[in-house]
């Protein structure tokens, strides 16, 4: 049944559900920089710096171990962005789920004040019907 509060109901929904894809999307890219954070560090790990060689091996070798300790570092603050952000899509999930429950309520509050005017009504028509018939019954006697 239809209620002032049905378009409502279904806008929050929508909202919830654009909500419930960023934050899907969110953790996706949480995954992929939790293995590329792993990676990353797998590599720093392994890496093996030169016994001996000449100054621009050792060069070479150090400025590479910048560029993976740059590398982890950026990935660890995409990480860090990334969590932040899924709390915050968390939070707007939760309040939103709120919303959508208050207006649920106040439906069903709606319908069923709906439902208690068609029993009354129902209930004064039974008694008129069943006055008629006892005025008809009464004069038939």
């Amino acid at each position: 049944m239809n209620t002032k509060f049905s378009p409502i109901i279904k806008v929050r929904k929508q909202n919830i559900d654009k909500i419930e894809i960023n934050l899907a999307r969110c953790r996706a890219l949480k995954n992929e920089l939790q293995e590329s954070l792993k990676m990353a560090t797998a590599a720093l790990e392994s890496y093996k710096f030169p016994k001996g060689g000449n100054a621009n091996t050792i060069k070479i070798s150090l400025e590479e171990q910048r560029l993976l300790r740059e590398q982890k570092d950026s990935i660890s603050e995409k990480l860090s962005l990334n969590q932040k952000e899924i709390s915050h899509y968390e939070f707007q999930h939760k309040k939103a789920y709120i919303e959508l429950e208050k207006i649920k309520y106040l439906h069903n509050e709606e319908i069923k004040k709906y439902i208690q005017a068609v029993k009354k009504l129902e209930a004064s028509n039974l008694d008129e019907i069943a006055v008629q018939r006892y005025s008809f019954m009464k004069d038939e006697q």
